[in-house]
């Protein structure tokens, strides 16, 4: 995952629209949507919610143990 990902993971996790998240990261809408396209097939996952769910078991596995990493196993 880039690091452009991972900002964009958070931010959909936080609830932000593709529209909200290209202002905070001063992108436009369809570089958003872009990488949400992008996030969705390396997660082989198919919606907005399931990103959001991967970002919420992800940040409360490495909050448990900051060694952790589910990407790079």
């Amino acid at each position: 995952m880039t690091k452009r990902e991972q900002q964009v993971i958070q931010l959909i996790a936080e609830g932000y629209t593709n529209k909200e998240i290209a202002l905070k990261l001063n992108l436009s809408a369809f570089t958003v949507k872009s990488h949400v396209h992008n996030i969705l097939e390396k997660l082989s996952l198919q919606t907005r919610v399931q990103v959001a769910n991967y970002a919420h078991i992800y940040k409360s596995y490495r909050d448990a143990d900051p060694d952790i990493s589910l990407i790079e196993e």
